[in-house]
């Protein structure tokens, strides 16, 4: 079996957890890393590694289709949220086959946060209030805590912390750091007027959670990680504490029926002082949080290889320990 880990370029764990998945499940192959920084640090790792165009690229689609051809590629995974958006509008055409992806109706949803909150609000999905930057809430107290965040896009751009007096000069500064759906800057696109990439939500307080809403590669529920978030770093979990999976089995349930998908999803949410979880963001991808997972005990690239290559699947794999507290830390390899 060959792996195409696509936009992988500074998660090197990644390509040594999917090596380690071929070894669980008895088969050979070669996991190839592929990014658009020749420099990625994952090239060291990987047992091949391809430069890929840039996702706006007119060439891109051609150079996947001749990757997936050319490298025999069985399952081909990305990390990197518009090339997601990419893959989704693609055809169904076997050629892409190998792709874990989204129909596009669902990322649709998915990218534009107004419209997630609205879909899963319709569900019953506790969701915070939310509104546009431009049409902020007007009848609020002047104390009530809000944040700004991007309408599209993920890495926090845009999060502001605020309230009802300060709200507009949030939206101002957040203009500065959101973009659209394709990645173009607020102030460089012409299709919507700066504001209306920003969001406007009330601020929940409470415990954070990251949680890996994880389905089979057929869209079946298989299981939820949990971990409770201590510290961040570049809109990324940086330290957590893992969680018994629960009093989040509902929810994750609840979630992968109303946003179906095949693979995780990486999923924030705060349960406030009620016990009420809510769900304040959603990735289509192996997120940040995960290695803190895999590092409890949880192994995930071992499932997706298993599905692929429609082998059994082991429970244990999306078992781990609660109470594990792990932490990133920065390291450096020669990539030239």
């Amino acid at each position: 079996m060959n792996i195409l880990l696509s936009s992988v370029g500074r998660r090197p764990y990644l390509v040594r957890w999917f090596q380690e998945a071929l070894q669980a499940n008895s088969l050979e192959g070669k996991v190839i890393a592929a990014d658009y920084d020749a420099h990625a640090p994952s090239r060291e790792f990987a047992d091949q590694f391809i430069q890929a165009p840039a996702v706006t690229d007119t060439a891109y689609s051609t150079w996947l289709a001749n990757t997936l051809k050319d490298q025999s590629i069985d399952l081909a995974v990305s990390i990197n949220d518009f090339e997601l958006s990419e893959w989704a509008q693609l055809d169904q055409s076997p050629e892409w086959a190998p792709l874990v992806r989204i129909n596009a109706d669902v990322q649709a949803i998915i990218e534009d946060k107004l419209v997630m909150a609205e879909r899963f609000a319709s569900a019953g999905i506790p969701t915070p209030q939310t509104w546009l930057g431009s049409t902020p809430p007007q009848d609020l107290t002047p104390a009530q805590n809000l944040i700004t965040k991007g309408r599209f896009g993920s890495a926090s751009r845009g999060l502001q912390f605020t309230d009802q007096a300060g709200i507009t000069d949030a939206i101002d500064i957040a203009t500065n750091e959101v973009t659209d759906r394709k990645g173009q800057a607020a102030h460089q696109q012409s299709e919507l007027a700066p504001a209306e990439l920003v969001l406007v939500q009330e601020m929940i307080e409470g415990t954070e959670y990251g949680l890996d809403v994880v389905c089979d590669l057929n869209g079946e529920y298989a299981g939820v990680l949990v971990r409770r978030k201590i510290a961040m770093r570049g809109g990324e979990t940086d330290r957590a504490e893992s969680v018994a999976p629960t009093d989040f089995e509902d929810i994750a349930r609840s979630i992968a029926v109303a946003v179906p998908h095949p693979g995780t999803f990486d999923v924030d949410v705060i349960v406030d002082a009620e016990g009420i979880p809510y769900v304040i963001d959603v990735n289509p991808r192996f997120g940040g949080g995960y290695p803190l997972s895999h590092l409890a005990g949880a192994r995930v690239p071992n499932a997706y290889v298993a599905w692929s290559a429609d082998k059994s699947v082991s429970d244990e794999w999306f078992e781990y320990e609660a109470g594990a507290v792990v932490g990133k830390y920065v390291e450096a390899v020669r990539v030239k």
